[in-house]
């Protein structure tokens, strides 16, 4: 027989609590190492784990891995460099130019395009040339589509590309067929100046129907026009009549090797705006010179009726005109980002221009969103011109009375009627004194340690209870191969943003190129290895939470499904969070009932995603005796925050029933109430009902370990299947 005594019935709580605690942290190693296994694929759509500490009472599955690959497509042919595109919404197209190809993707759902049968192979010729000039075979010696353009509707495609260091251009029918030998585009051929050299160059181009001299059309780039790089241009095609083939107007160009008009300009874009055409790129900043070497940012613009003078530019721009882009975090000593990587124009809307911007790379990496409209860049290009007196004096701002009349590099029918005294001031004055200003004196969004590559915009229109709110959502890529997704609202004058999503779509591969479709709800991203399709509004497949899903413009929270949905009226948004508790009656309560001794852990979620990372998660717990107060983590033999900020109750008596709030932020993020069942816990009277304890103990101490047995076996198939996946082929969806 047993004998059992009070001293015996302690020692034996203090062993069942510690073998529970010790159990415990055998399952949360096990847990931690199945989140190193996947750390490779955080936020990314192939495992994405975001399950809400109470969503347990909407999903029967306790790890619910959902956001399967349904709503991302992926096309590949191999590492082919896939760094052009161009939409073409009306015909379903995604144009994508990449090594010796240049693809059509169906724009419903990219997969489904083929690599032969959707492309056309446009191989380099002369590459033995290019290899005996040092160039590698296998890059530089190949044809890399840099230019893809629409002509007239959209039926023919003005393409160019490198061409083993010779450029070539073609013009093809948009179904990617060659035209036929009568149907022959005069000034087709030879690529020079239109296109790089060199494939990783960044340069840019665009194709003019309307407002060129003589109604005729033309090509507009930016690039370099030497095979040594000396000579970089921004350049406009001869003019020929279409119809007899005859050249009508010269070809236009800026000066050569003139660092006043360009000094090692990066182009990262150009838009057909009214008049002009704006180009945007970042150079050596010739005014900052005499006090060392620094990268500026440009937005430089040329009349489309320039035809040159009449004896000095004869050859050249007479309205070219260049002034710096200021985007800085604004202070006593403001914060620059100085070099643009990418600009971005919403197609119809010609009065803002999105850019992002990097520090300079010797330095402290930072990322910057920056806005300017179409009234600032104007009033710069209005203002005072810059000047240098000397080689070695300061640049300084142009006194009004030496700037001559007409106004140079203002649009006017006819350029080569222009005094010499225009001309000669233009040649020597392209930089305009002020700054073109960021919108809102402040960038939309920035980062430090972080490099932004591309960016594309929407614009978001929601009917909020009559009321028309507008949001513009920024999807900027990076350089490791991850989107941040940005939204921007207005109110009372004042603008404010916020980061709601990061998404990994190429892990370790930089973001070359980016479009957007709000047609086809989709963005597409694209890194040298592959083109990704993804839907604009993810909404359930992306959201699990009331508080992430009311943040986004696209998405609104269902309270009575409990579940988050594309929007429309009566769903529950607050992109602006004006709202604090507005997801309190959507978040689920749960019950929890333990016993004297007992450990709990509350979490609340199972994999924090990363755009959350940085905000504040607290746990409030409400007793009788304390009201609401703060849990603080200094005492660890009471209370442990895991990884993923749940909280982890050692050892559960009377005091600690109550209910237990997990806040994120300002947002209530889930509720659980606890009560303690004390009366189980009583000392045994019988020797039989301390073997029955005993009984008990042992059974549950062996569905433990039946637990830990099977978590690892799926652990191991999670594994395989992982290295399987890695196996298939890039378009099949996993």
């Amino acid at each position: 027989m047993f004998a059992v005594n009070c001293r015996t019935m302690d020692v034996l709580a203090v062993f069942v609590r510690w073998s529970v605690f010790l159990l415990i942290a055998v399952s949360l190693h096990v847990h931690s190492q199945a989140v190193q296994q996947t750390t490779e694929v955080d936020n990314s759509y192939n495992f994405y784990y975001e399950q809400p500490c109470c969503s347990g009472t909407v999903s029967k599955s306790k790890y619910h891995v959902r956001h399967r690959r349904d709503h991302v497509r992926e096309f590949s042919c191999g590492t082919l460099y896939y760094r052009t595109f161009f939409v073409d919404s009306k015909r379903d197209a995604l144009y994508v130019g990449a090594m010796d190809r240049l693809y059509r993707l169906n724009m419903n759902n990219i997969s489904a395009s083929h690599c032969e049968r959707d492309s056309i192979n446009l191989e380099p010729s002369n590459v033995a040339q290019c290899v005996s000039k040092g160039k590698s075979e296998h890059f530089d010696c190949r044809n890399h589509v840099r230019v893809i353009q629409p002509m007239g509707d959209g039926s023919r495609l003005y393409v160019c590309g490198t061409n083993a260091h010779s450029p070539k251009d073609w013009v093809l029918y948009s179904n990617l067929t060659h035209l036929p030998r009568h149907e022959y585009v005069p000034g087709i051929g030879m690529g020079v100046a239109k296109c790089p050299y060199d494939p990783a160059d960044n340069s840019t181009a665009l194709w003019v129907e309307k407002g060129n001299p003589g109604s005729l059309p033309a090509l507009y780039s930016g690039t370099n026009a030497e095979f040594t790089k000396a000579d970089t241009v921004i350049f406009r095609t001869d003019l020929h009549n279409l119809t007899t083939g005859r050249r009508e107007f010269a070809f236009k160009r800026t000066l050569k090797y003139d660092s006043k008009w360009l000094d090692k300009p990066n182009f990262v874009g150009s838009f057909d705006v009214g008049d002009y055409v704006l180009f945007f790129f970042r150079e050596t900043a010739v005014e900052y010179i005499n006090c060392g070497k620094a990268v500026y940012s440009r937005v430089a613009r040329v009349c489309k009726r320039d035809t040159g003078g009449k004896n000095i530019l004869s050859q050249n721009w007479a309205t070219y005109l260049k002034a710096r882009l200021n985007c800085s975090i604004p202070g006593e000593f403001p914060f620059y980002f100085n070099e643009i990587q990418s600009i971005y124009k919403v197609p119809g809307d010609d009065s803002r221009f999105y850019g992002v911007f990097t520090t300079a790379s010797t330095g402290l990496m930072g990322s910057a969103i920056c806005t300017f409209t179409i009234g600032d860049i104007q009033k710069a290009f209005e203002g005072k011109f810059k000047e240098q007196a000397s080689s070695s004096s300061a640049w300084l701002p142009v006194i009004s009375s030496k700037v001559p009349e007409p106004r140079p590099g203002t649009c006017v029918n006819d350029t080569s009627s222009l005094p010499d005294t225009v001309l000669n001031f233009i040649r020597s004055h392209p930089l305009m004194d002020s700054a073109v200003s960021h919108e809102n004196e402040k960038p939309i969004y920035y980062k430090r340690d972080l490099f932004f590559t591309r960016l594309v915009v929407d614009k978001v229109k929601v009917d909020m209870m009559g009321h028309q709110l507008e949001y513009t959502v920024y999807y900027s890529g990076t350089n490791e191969g991850k989107i941040h997704k940005i939204v921007q609202w207005n109110r009372n004058g004042d603008s404010q943003s916020a980061l709601l999503d990061i998404f990994d779509v190429t892990p370790g591969e930089p973001i070359q190129a980016m479009a957007i479709s709000r047609m086809h709800g989709s963005l597409y991203a694209a890194s040298d290895r592959r083109v990704l399709q993804l839907r604009l509004a993810l909404c359930a497949r992306r959201y699990d939470a009331c508080v992430r899903c009311a943040r986004d413009p696209y998405c609104g929270w269902d309270r009575d499904a409990g579940v988050c949905r594309e929007y429309m009226p009566g769903l529950i948004q607050d992109v602006a969070n004006e709202t604090a508790d507005i997801c309190d009656s959507s978040i689920a309560r749960k019950s929890v009932s333990a016993t004297w001794g007992q450990s709990l852990h509350l979490g609340s979620f199972v994999k924090m995603p990363e755009v959350l990372q940085p905000r504040a998660v607290t746990w409030y717990h409400y007793s009788r005796e304390k009201g609401r107060h703060p849990i603080t983590f200094n005492k660890p033999e009471k209370y442990i925050e895991t990884s993923e900020h749940g909280l982890l109750i050692i050892s559960v008596n009377e005091a600690d029933a109550g209910r237990y709030d997990c806040w994120l932020g300002g947002s209530l993020l889930c509720s659980y109430n606890i009560t303690v069942d004390t009366h189980r816990c009583s000392p045994p009277e019988k020797s039989n009902e301390y073997q029955k304890i005993y009984s008990n103990w042992c059974h549950e101490f062996e569905k433990y370990k039946t637990a830990m047995k099977t978590w690892e076996r799926k652990q191991e198939q999670c594994a395989r299947q992982n290295d399987s996946n890695q196996n298939t082929h890039p378009n099949e969806i996993v």
